[in-house]
């Protein structure tokens, strides 16, 4: 199947490792020309030289979405050397595992779960909506989280912010869509990423347990009774990106086996 991606123009975020390297692959095996960015450089120049097998054409910056600065000089380089931004994937970490109780959280902690990952997507949007509105054809997919659907005690911080993500992508997919502009939220259920990994690891130690049983608790409580693999996210991500895609949009979909039990 053509998903109509040839030498499209992505921009994919934290894209060094995990899912958002898993996305920005499947983009450049489409034949999209590649915009990449990450906070690690080391990691960063690793998967360029990883993603260079696949796409002739990538651009690198170490920037940081959630800082303001890094976020508008990296559009108006990607700008400056490629002219246009066909698709933008937000994909960044959210705020920390909380592990105190919710009075115990101060006015500075919830400030920062809203002035990163929330703003951080929220601004990205706004720098990239002027060219897609002049091109008429553009794509948002916003990574969520599937604590946004999904209240967790651990996740009060993330899971109000990811909250407010699905609502600000519904009400911007529908302002946009006269200029065929199509946005939605992609909501990750338990997937095996380092990161996800680095929390197991903490709650091993916390709790006292090895880290096969809280994998192997993970797993059963998943319908599927498995982690998702980040492949299987970016699956859907680039199925949105493309024209097989036209009359999807302000929607939110969760890959995570069967775990939501939300109906919304």
């Amino acid at each position: 199947m053509d998903l109509g991606l040839k030498e499209k123009v992505a921009l994919v975020t934290g894209s060094s490792a995990g899912i958002g390297y898993a996305i920005a692959e499947k983009l450049a095996l489409e034949g999209c020309q590649l915009i990449i960015c990450g906070r690690n450089q080391k990691r960063l120049e690793e998967a360029e030289q990883k993603l260079a097998r696949f796409s002739g054409k990538i651009l690198k910056f170490v920037a940081d979405i959630q800082q303001e600065p890094d976020s508008k000089l990296l559009v108006q380089e990607s700008l400056k050397q490629l002219g246009k931004i066909d698709i933008l994937i937000n994909n960044s970490e959210g705020a920390k595992f909380d592990n105190e109780a919710v009075e115990n959280i101060s006015k500075n902690q919830w400030n920062d779960a809203f002035s990163g990952k929330l703003m951080g997507y929220i601004r990205m949007t706004n720098l990239v909506l002027p060219t897609m509105k002049q091109q008429k054809w553009g794509r948002i997919i916003n990574i969520v989280g599937s604590s946004g659907k999904e209240p967790s005690a651990r996740l009060i911080k993330s899971g109000v912010a990811n909250a407010g993500l699905i609502n600000f992508t519904k009400a911007v997919a529908t302002q946009v869509a006269p200029w065929n502009i199509l946005v939605n939220t992609v909501n990750p259920g338990l997937i095996d990423t380092p990161r996800h990994q680095e929390f197991i690891n903490m709650f091993a130690q916390q709790e006292n347990k090895s880290v096969n049983y809280l994998v192997e608790n993970i797993n059963n409580s998943i319908p599927l009774g498995r982690r998702g693999s980040p492949d299987e996210v970016a699956n859907l991500v680039v199925f949105l990106a493309s024209e097989c895609s036209s009359y999807i949009t302000g929607v939110a979909i969760s890959v995570d086996g069967g775990g939501s039990s939300s109906a919304f």
